[in-house]
């Protein structure tokens, strides 16, 4: 398949184009991990001076600790068969403007520091460093980077919410291929599981971009992204020369469906096309483009149970696969009324370019996780999961189970 490159630039005319419309109810666009979102999520009775904050100066603010340790049943030869990090982030969005009219605007920051605690951190863990010798990643957030800008950017509201803009240092993951169970905070470690199905390239975090969301009716959406593909979060001042210089882009158009406009990312339909520019540090092998095309589907059949599919299909030297299906269901409130389960397989074909690196002789890979998220009080979160993977495709074992707990301590 091929995808023109011309969306670089008709994506940035349409994102001005759709700013226009008839006002609707408010909708935010994004992943459950976007700041509003995450902030939302922390319904716990918050303190005085917190509520004082968001009633008198429309300022909210969050800070989090969190902690991922992972142990193999059977690493490949020579590899480590644990690992583990931790991430202090600091998050905060302060709305400006269109307090009464209901199209707000305003400052939204994630300040991380990421840090390990073993010789190989999570995201090294499965094919980067010695480890498990999967083509994967198993809690990609993990890492030993140190401090990093995830975002900073201005949130803008049109139409009464039924339009949002975002410019300024973004996540691209806050709003490509979300779904309710994406986060890697709260929900599946493995990157199969989680944004992209492991079959989009995916750039770094924290580098300048612009997203725009619009409600095309009461069901139907878009949302398109430009962002720079050479940015990197633990250099935030290099991002206006790579993108304005460089001129390599990561890009994304997405068209879904959803049940209500409350429900964009539970009871939704997508299709999402990408793109991103070769010559950039997210090349596998050399230095092609790569691109494809991903679906997700979920809908709450019950008022707990939540099955899901999700997979993509990708061609190029960015993406870990080159095909890659998932399967699974969540079911929240189970024995208590803010923890989740979530179970999930996934079939990938590994990237053809890393295969002809690494000398794989059989693509395929599988993959499952189950895990359980518990709210232990209002301060502390438990997350443990196994998964299994069968023919790791770069492991001297035939397969292997990874065992592990993930904390989260909200502040």
């Amino acid at each position: 398949m091929k995808f023109s490159e011309g969306c670089k630039s008709w994506a940035l005319v349409v994102a001005m184009a759709m700013c226009s419309g008839q006002a609707v109810a408010e909708i935010n666009f994004g992943s459950p991990d976007t700041v509003d979102n995450t902030i939302k999520d922390n319904t716990r009775e918050k303190q005085s001076w917190r509520e004082a904050l968001a009633s008198e100066h429309h300022l909210t603010l969050g800070l989090d600790y969190q902690a991922l340790g992972l142990s193999a049943s059977s690493a490949t030869d020579g590899g480590d068969d644990s690992a583990a990090a931790g991430v202090m982030r600091f998050y905060g969005a302060w709305n400006l403007v269109g307090l009464d009219d209901g199209n707000t605007g305003g400052l939204v920051w994630k300040i991380e520091h990421r840090h390990k605690y073993t010789d190989v951190d999570p995201k090294s863990f499965s094919f980067i460093e010695p480890g498990l010798g999967y083509i994967g990643m198993i809690g990609p957030a993990y890492s030993d980077q140190g401090s990093r800008l995830t975002n900073l950017y201005w949130k803008q509201k049109f139409n009464g919410g039924k339009t949002s803009m975002m410019v300024g240092y973004l996540d691209t993951t806050d709003y490509v291929d979300t779904y309710a169970l994406a986060s890697p905070w709260t929900g599946f470690t493995n990157l199969a599981f989680s944004t992209g199905a492991g079959a989009i390239g995916l750039p770094d975090d924290g580098i300048l971009g612009l997203a725009v969301g619009h409600m095309l009716s009461d069901n139907f959406y878009t949302v398109l992204g430009v962002a720079d593909g050479k940015g990197r979060s633990d250099k935030p001042a290099d991002g206006f020369e790579t993108l304005f210089n460089d001129h390599k882009l990561f890009t994304t158009f997405e068209l879904g469906w959803t049940a209500s406009q409350e429900q964009i990312y539970t009871d939704n339909v997508h299709v999402t096309f990408w793109h991103l520019d070769g010559g950039t540090q997210h090349n596998l092998t050399g230095t092609e483009s790569g691109r494809g095309v991903n679906f997700s589907a979920s809908y709450f059949v019950t008022q707990q149970l939540m099955p899901f599919v999700r997979g993509g299909i990708s061609e190029g030297d960015v993406a870990l696969y080159e095909k890659s299906l998932t399967l699974g269901v969540g079911y929240f409130g189970l024995l208590a009324a803010k923890n989740s389960l979530g179970f999930a397989i996934n079939f990938s074909e590994v990237n053809d370019n890393l295969a002809q690196a690494y000398g794989v002789t059989d693509k395929n890979q599988f993959t499952s996780e189950l895990y359980y998220n518990m709210h232990l009080g209002e301060f502390i979160q438990l997350t443990p999961n196994i998964q299994y993977i069968d023919n790791p495709a770069i492991s001297t074992e035939k397969d292997t189970w990874v065992l592990g707990l993930r904390m989260r301590f909200v502040l």
